[in-house]
This record gives C-alpha cells, sequence and structure tokens, in this order.
C-alpha cells in the first residue's frame, strides 16, 4: 500500500500554476471540505471542518476531487467539470490506483 502521498502546494496544467491552499476558515464559511476555483486557478482543502479534523484520506480523496474538476477544466470540458456524479466517480478510481499500486 502506498501511503507516502504529499498533496502538493502547486502544479501545472496547460502550462497554468494551479495552487493548493488550506483555509478552514473559508471552507466552514462557505459549507464545503474543498473547493475548485477555475478563475483563480486554486484548489481550497480544510484541516478543520465544523470543529472537527479531516482525516488524511479524507483530505486526499477530496484534493483528488478538486484535482479532476481542474483536469477536465483544462481540457475545456466544461459539461464534465460540473458533474459531481462524474467527478467523484474518477476520483475515487483515481485515488484506489494510488494507495493500491506496488
Amino acid at each position: 500500500m502506498n501511503n507516502s502521498f504529499i498533496i502538493p502546494e502547486q502544479f501545472r496544467l496547460n502550462n497554468r500554476i494551479i495552487k493548493v491552499i488550506v483555509d478552514d476558515d473559508y471552507c466552514n464559511q462557505h459549507g464545503f471540505v474543498g473547493e475548485a476555483d477555475f478563475t483563480e486557478k486554486v484548489i481550497t482543502l480544510c484541516d478543520k471542518y465544523c470543529g472537527k479534523r479531516i482525516k488524511k484520506s479524507e483530505k486526499e480523496k477530496t484534493y483528488y476531487h478538486e484535482l479532476i474538476h481542474m483536469i477536465l477544466d483544462s481540457m475545456g470540458k466544461h459539461n464534465l467539470k460540473y458533474n459531481e456524479g462524474f467527478v467523484e466517480e474518477f476520483a475515487q478510481r483515481l485515488y484506489e490506483y494510488e494507495k493500491t499500486k506496488v
């Protein structure tokens, strides 16, 4: 099992820098544990939501979910990037791949 995954601070998609930040206040204020901001090119995650610490595995899953949104946006797949069911299914498979590769 691969437990060495580290959420990056930034990466590139389609030659654009995507930043990854942790902002508990923003997430709690807006009622989510993660967000992909396509305009600002930022993925926002939280460590604590409603006073509870987010498990590492849940934060990683949320990161993958938001990453899929960003990838689809970078590909111009605007209908798919807003399809939460598709994004979640894809993110779950990618997370499973990352955690089980040897």
